[in-house]
């Protein structure tokens, strides 16, 4: 009996033990939630769903570049507006439009290379179109 020891608690020792040890676990799981990312689904939404537009200047009248995003990705880039006296005193900017919004849906990107017989255009554009997702982007 030399080597064994008797240790006597007291219930309100133990009790007051637990509580402690709850508390600092509820504390512990609560600072955890908090720190967590609110929502994990908002990646994968990375735009507002709608239409957007950015208007440009031509000759004096407003040209608009819309662009139609869903929640995860650009749908369709348009320009609308256009009359007939700016068609022909800018006669790159329906062809280079056409050509930006299918490279723009297609990367869902506004990173894309210009050729550079119209890299003034597209400049112009693509600023428009980087304006319009601007609005759209959560």
């Amino acid at each position: 009996m030399s080597g064994a020891r008797i240790f006597v608690l007291q219930l309100k020792d133990l009790i007051r033990t637990g509580i402690f040890v709850l508390v600092g676990l509820l504390l512990i799981v609560f600072l955890v939630w908090v720190m967590l990312p609110k929502k994990a689904a908002s990646a994968s939404e990375v735009y507002n769903p709608g239409t957007y537009t950015a208007q440009i200047v031509l000759h004096s009248k407003p040209v608009n570049v819309e662009v139609t995003v869903s929640t995860q990705e650009i749908t369709g880039v348009t320009l609308t507006g256009m009359e007939e006296a700016q068609e022909v005193f800018y006669p790159l900017f329906k062809p280079t439009m056409s050509f930006l919004s299918q490279e723009v849906v297609r990367a869902q990107t506004t990173d894309i290379t210009i050729d550079t017989e119209s890299a003034m255009t597209g400049e112009i554009l693509l600023k428009a179109i980087r304006a319009a997702l601007a609005q759209a982007i959560k």
